[in-house]
């Protein structure tokens, strides 16, 4: 199970949409507002997302879903995405 991550979304949005937001709104069909909504960390609705990847050539999912996040595995058997960065050092690691 993943977690939906705005931040990969946001991160994502701003690859696809580079230095020309005017023209991805327009090639979208969305209004520049609601494109700089989206690039500010709102997510859209899944009608709006579908329209984005299609544009993007990637499934839905690329933009949802941080590859730089690990999973883990709670004791009551649920899992909690912790982004990389912020991953725990395994007990045997040692600063050098």
């Amino acid at each position: 199970m993943s977690t939906i991550s705005v931040e990969a979304f946001t991160r994502k949005l701003r690859e696809v949409v580079a230095d020309e937001p005017k023209a991805f709104a327009y090639d979208v069909g969305l209004s520049l507002s609601a494109v700089y909504n989206y690039l500010n960390g709102r997510v859209p609705a899944t009608e709006v997302l579908f329209r984005i990847a299609r544009y993007a050539g990637r499934p839905m999912e690329w933009f949802l879903v941080d590859e730089n996040a690990v999973s883990l595995v709670t004791p009551s058997g649920g899992e909690v995405a912790v982004p990389t960065s912020y991953a725990a050092r395994s007990a045997g690691s040692e600063d050098t």
